[in-house]
């Protein structure tokens, strides 16, 4: 069996030390050797999709080659890349014939996770990354919120907010790419918004001169109770919670429609609390 061994001395890296660690804690073998770059592939579910421009780092390795080796796992007669794909597309650039490695045993959904993992670190994934890398571990290898979390060293809430981002439509996502909307806190705002079209105006009206969540916000509270279809009197309230576990919906009657929503909402709720309490509430 192959010697277990870590990074060499040599090595100088931000990050690596501790990363290997965690890589090293779930297989039984680790090998650092050269792999001609023809043998090695990247990984199709690599969660950075942008690798910005790798012309000076490209420079930088012809002049001084390969500092911090790449982490790559056996594949179909291959050797696919876990984490430093950005390093093997400068080197291919630069013309090496071979990288240093660090060969590791590990299973897709763990080679998918520790690439988000060495990403996550460096910062390298931006939000929309970031979100459709969970979705990833999420619908193909039915990860829960909270598994991811505790994977990734996140908060629930945290891993629960960027899924919710892939809920927005691929076009609109595609829009908002092109703004060069970066910001968790609007995105989540917009896909609270439940008509496309109008996702696209609040869009058109933000290419125009940028505005913050608050906005899109105050645009929802306007324009959401009552709707065109109650009656006087009738108020209509609609939550659901940002992992879509719970769903409600009230359609409630006022004697005066003048009447505050947010009040009514209120003592309807306590109400409902009072009753669960008592336990007048079935199937709970």
């Amino acid at each position: 069996m192959a010697k277990k061994v870590g990074l060499p001395d040599f090595v100088k890296s931000r990050h690596d030390s501790h990363f290997v660690e965690e890589i090293s804690s779930r297989t039984r073998t680790s090998i650092i050797r050269k792999i001609p770059v023809e043998k090695i592939v990247p990984n199709l579910m690599q969660p950075r999709k942008d690798f910005g421009n790798i012309d000076e780092l490209a420079r930088s390795i012809g002049e001084k080659g390969i500092l911090e080796p790449i982490l790559v796992r056996a594949k179909d007669g291959k050797f696919e890349i876990i984490a430093g794909e950005r390093r093997f597309r400068a080197a291919k650039i630069a013309g090496l014939r071979e990288m240093p490695c660090i060969e590791f045993e590990i299973p897709d959904n763990e080679a998918l996770e520790l690439s988000i993992i060495e990403n996550i670190q460096r910062k390298d994934l931006n939000v929309y990354e970031q979100a459709y890398s969970l979705k990833s571990l999420s619908d193909i290898y039915g990860y829960t919120h909270e598994e991811i979390a505790k994977k990734l060293g996140k908060s629930r809430v945290t891993i629960t907010e960027l899924l919710r981002i892939t809920d927005l439509p691929p076009d609109i996502i595609q829009k908002c790419q092109l703004l060069k909307i970066e910001s968790k806190t609007f995105l989540l705002e917009l896909a609270k918004v439940e008509d496309k079209s109008e996702m696209f105006e609040i869009l058109e009206k933000y290419m125009k001169k940028p505005f913050s969540r608050d906005e899109i916000k105050e645009r929802r509270k306007t324009a959401k109770l009552p709707t065109q279809k109650t009656k006087p009197g009738e108020f209509k309230f609609k939550f659901t919670s940002p992992d879509k576990r719970v769903k409600l919906n009230f359609n409630i009657k006022a004697d005066d429609s003048s009447d505050d929503k947010k009040d009514i909402l209120i003592a309807v709720l306590n109400g409902l609390i009072e009753e669960i309490r008592k336990g007048n509430i079935e199937d709970l």
